[in-house]
């Protein structure tokens, strides 16, 4: 008797051990989700969105304040440093949630190109009443939008652009290459907005995706409680002997680490992840409600095609659709040191790169026909030979 009490108390004892390992593991990975989030988007830059509860928004009220954008080939978006989105090719719509204006405020954008064809940016700021009607707040243009202090010039496109109300194609002063663009906008300009008249066009069909920074706050807060509950778990199995919960530091026994990145610094980000949860608390139930959508991955800014000087002029503007359609992934090509890629359908060769003609393909073709030539003779000649019957 006294043998199966003590097995069952060895079992009772081992299934604790294992309940409360499996929760210190999930513990571990949220803290690190948590830490890694803080040092990928910035805890300082997180720390300031949090600090912003309670502070009036500058927008309009019944007003959502709307950005689309479109990029050939690629950009990605800020608004006062905070990530808005990223684009390849295919206009894009996300609503800036209220919280994240600010009086003064600074649009920005990270373009680059890649495929050598043709390069532009075109993005359009509105307000958007109930009735989903646009006001104009801001678009690209030449006065507003500025590149290394100079102002953004306009690009005419011989391919078809979308219709974004009001945008206009723009790009620094070379052809392709990788800049930095802006533009500001300020309280008045969203009130100005809200009292003029809605915009005649229809809006543009666009790809709907959640603002990235809202995106992170949203995931923070979610582990956070999601850390809360473990930590209460761990707390109603805390052991004298076994450590199960890392307490923020290096210390004692136990020591986590997130590799080369460094040390985990959870003391840090979890503050900082506790400030967004009381942030989050106040928000309204649909900007915390975030769905990914399908999107264009982008190639990144190491396939950005190197600068070259524009020497075009104006010209006739290209064709503008509300249902534009992205062009099919190019295939790549080779040459100037790195991979990239042209234009046509993916998958062809090309003779031709960047104006210049291809001789290697040129000469390998030739050699072709001549082997086929030559076999072919030499396979006549045996057809046409005489045979001796004995």
């Amino acid at each position: 008797m006294r043998g199966l009490f003590l097995l069952c108390w060895l079992a009772t004892a081992t299934g604790a051990t294992d309940n409360a390992a499996e929760l210190r593991r999930q513990y571990n990975q949220v803290a690190a989700s948590i830490d890694t989030l803080v040092r990928l988007y910035g805890g300082e830059r997180l720390a300031e969105l949090a600090a912003r509860q309670g502070k009036p928004s500058p927008l309009p009220a019944g007003q959502k304040l709307v950005l689309i954008f479109w990029a050939d080939d690629e950009a990605q978006l800020y608004l006062n440093g905070q990530p808005i989105g990223s684009t390849r090719l295919t206009p894009t719509r996300i609503e800036i949630p209220a919280m994240y204006l600010r009086d003064e405020n600074v649009l920005s954008a990270h373009c680059w190109d890649t495929d050598r064809v043709e390069s532009g940016f075109m993005a359009g700021l509105y307000l958007q009443d109930a009735r989903a009607r646009l006001r104009r707040v801001l678009v690209t243009d030449e006065e507003n939008w500025w590149v290394g202090g100079e102002r953004a010039e306009v690009r005419f496109y011989s391919h078809t652009v979308p219709d974004i109300p009001g945008a206009e194609v723009i790009w620094g002063a070379g052809l392709f290459g990788e800049f930095q663009i802006e533009a500001a906008f300020d309280a008045g300009q969203l009130n100005r907005a809200a009292q003029s008249r809605p915009l005649a066009s229809r809006t543009p069909g666009a790809s709907r995706e959640p603002m990235e920074a809202h995106l992170v706050a949203s995931r923070l807060v979610q582990l956070q409680r999601e850390r809360d509950e473990l930590a209460q778990g761990l707390e109603r199995r805390r052991s004298p002997v076994h450590d199960v919960r890392y307490q923020g530091y290096i210390k004692g026994r136990l020591a986590f680490t997130l590799g080369k990145a460094g040390a985990l610094a959870e003391v840090q980000s979890v503050s900082t992840a506790q400030q967004l949860a009381a942030w989050a608390a106040a928000l309204p139930a649909q900007q915390r409600d975030l769905v990914f959508h399908e999107r264009r991955e982008l190639k990144g800014v190491r396939h950005a095609t190197s600068a070259r000087s524009f020497m075009g002029g104006r010209g006739e503007a290209g064709e503008r659709r509300s249902d534009y359609v992205p062009p099919a992934e190019r295939g790549p090509i080779y040459g100037e040191g790195k991979p990239a890629t042209a234009g046509g359908a993916a998958g062809l060769p090309y003779v031709a790169v960047g104006g210049r003609t291809r001789w290697d393909l040129w000469l390998a073709a030739a050699g072709l026909l001549l082997y086929i030539g030559a076999a072919g003779q030499r396979w006549w000649r045996l057809f046409r030979a005489k045979v001796w019957i004995s």
